[in-house]
């Protein structure tokens, strides 16, 4: 994804997804691989001889040079001067690079341009982080709202069920042994421990205290 921004204010911001033959016949680009995985910061004064000194041509761009094409691309011939930082995140790892391309009155990039633009950097590591959080938050509340939706569906009791056990008779807590540290449920049947769970409810007073409807509890309960 590439986001640029001319040097005029009025200029609107342009985003492109370029094809993989774009990047290729890209020198802009190719700086910018090059960039990425290096993760160093290049101050180019002068791209033709930055580029004769390190090629970085692609062999369908070097193929297309033997054939006897134009010797170099369109943003090649239009760029004289470069200042290309990678974008790093919190955990040192390369997202992106950023670049600024021919400073105004085809003057060199210095040391305070170099300062600035590495502060722009980070904050533009720490967009792209907390986006891309945002992204995974959002996915996985998807994935738990999925979860609670099936949960929800799995725990509803059904009508029959639920008046089964309303009209159920609901053993006292002595009876159910609820008080005590030997009690366990592994000897109740399926119907016992819905009764013991409602005793439950009942015996903490919850129903009463969040005003919950008797089958409304015993639906959740079953």
């Amino acid at each position: 994804m590439i986001f640029e921004l001319g040097s005029s204010s009025s200029s609107a911001a342009n985003i492109s997804r370029p094809s993989v033959n774009d990047l290729n016949s890209s020198t802009l680009a190719q700086i910018a691989e090059y960039v990425a995985s290096t993760g160093e910061t290049l101050n180019i004064n002068d791209v033709n001889e930055w580029l004769k000194d390190k090629p970085i041509y692609h062999p369908q761009q070097q193929q297309l040079h033997s054939e006897g094409q134009p010797n170099g691309s369109s943003d090649e011939l239009s760029a004289k001067t470069i200042l290309c930082m990678p974008i790093i995140n919190g955990q040192k790892t390369v997202i992106g690079v950023a670049q600024l391309i021919n400073k105004e009155n085809d003057l060199q990039f210095t040391s305070c341009d170099i300062s600035i633009f590495e502060a722009f950097a980070i904050f533009c590591g720490l967009g792209i982080h907390n986006t891309q959080m945002y992204e995974s938050a959002c996915k996985l509340m998807a994935k738990q709202k999925v979860a609670l939706e099936c949960l929800s569906y799995h725990a509803t009791a059904a009508q029959d069920q639920t008046l089964k056990l309303v009209n159920d008779t609901i053993a006292s807590a002595d009876e159910y042994k609820l008080y005590s540290f030997k009690f366990i449920d592994f000897d109740l049947d399926d119907d016992d421990t819905c009764r013991a769970a409602v005793r439950m409810f009942l015996q903490c007073n919850l129903v009463q205290q969040f005003h919950i409807p008797y089958d409304v509890s015993i639906t959740r309960t079953v």
